[in-house]
């Protein structure tokens, strides 16, 4: 380890979800305006399947979560790889894709990603969304938090990450905390026997501050003085 600095690689899935967890807060100019449809050549257009297309691109995984920019046809991808499940029939994992049919018409109007359930309780990720209620046009990126059980969900596409295809389990851990000497329990992903801490726990066990190079794409822990 350099001092100063660390690289640090995570899973697809978490991959992703740390690149669009440093995009909330995010606010879109007047006109869907936004630095995402910039980057896709789209500008100035309904933006959620962009956003989710530019965090793919970020984290590396855009073959995995093509580029789109039309939310049904993100459906029909999945759909013909069977990796859409509807709501119900599914427990969505951190990274999923989540899609909301607001209209209640059969087509999907709006798309997340899925940050992590905790209960009967889904947390996402979502651009050109609102901070209140249901938006599939609002104005920025956006954490939200509805019920496994809500009706606007239509469902999920699940993305072939590859750590899927490994022995993984999630559980909570003890760390002994670098800043204070506390011992602090964090979530865990076991892989092949090894645990790797989430991103956004590592904070909270070392004096340390992060950042992200999407152009890498790589994780930099500063040392705090």
């Amino acid at each position: 380890m350099e001092l100063g600095r660390e690289v640090i690689f995570l899973s697809q899935r978490s991959d992703i979800i740390a690149i669009a967890e440093k995009e909330v807060g995010y606010k879109e100019y007047q006109g869907n305006n936004n630095m995402y449809g910039v980057w896709y050549g789209l500008n100035n257009q309904p933006w959620c399947d962009i956003f989710v297309s530019w965090c793919a691109n970020e984290a590396k995984v855009q073959e995995l979560i093509p580029k789109s920019s039309y939310v049904p046809d993100r459906l029909t991808y999945y759909k013909k790889k069977n990796a859409f499940f509807k709501r119900g029939a599914y427990t969505p994992r951190p990274g999923d894709l989540v899609l909301f049919d607001f209209n209640s018409n059969g087509t999907p109007d709006h798309i997340g990603i899925v940050e992590k359930v905790q209960g009967s309780t889904l947390y996402t990720i979502e651009g050109n969304t609102s901070s209140n209620g249901e938006s599939s046009n609002g104005d920025g990126v956006y954490r939200k938090s509805r019920s496994l059980t809500s009706g606007g969900i239509l469902g999920y596409c699940v993305p072939a990450y590859k750590e899927d295809d490994e022995d993984v389990e999630i559980k909570t851990v003890e760390v002994k905390s670098l800043d204070t000497g506390k011992m602090i329990p964090v979530e865990a992903i076991n892989v092949a026997g090894n645990n790797y801490i989430k991103l956004r726990d590592v904070e909270k066990l070392f004096p340390v501050s992060i950042d992200w190079d999407g152009k890498s794409p790589t994780i930099e822990l500063n040392y705090k003085q």
